[in-house]
């Protein structure tokens, strides 16, 4: 269980830094072409890229999540090691 809500919040955390990439590049692409407007044409475009590849950003969030928590190569996910340590004769 504790790992299927881990695998949820790290599908969240690619969701939203996937979004923030999406619409920063299209923003910046759009705001290059029009300097004058580039706020408002930036702002517009990068709202219409992630609203278009919204459900392809959503599923491959969903899979990074489940497979990064499935074979425990996310934080949070790994199994926990016994510290032990020997003590060397000297």
């Amino acid at each position: 269980m504790r790992s299927i809500l881990i695998a949820l919040m790290w599908m969240a955390v690619f969701y939203i830094g996937a979004c923030v990439v999406v619409g920063a590049v299209a923003g910046a692409i759009a705001g290059a072409n029009d300097p004058e407007y580039a706020s408002a044409v930036g702002a517009r475009a990068g709202e219409s890229a992630v609203f278009a590849a919204r459900p392809y950003l959503l599923l491959g969030a969903l899979l990074i999540g489940v497979v990064g928590a499935w074979l425990r190569i996310l934080p949070g996910t790994r199994t926990k090691t016994s510290s032990v340590t020997t003590k060397s004769q000297s």
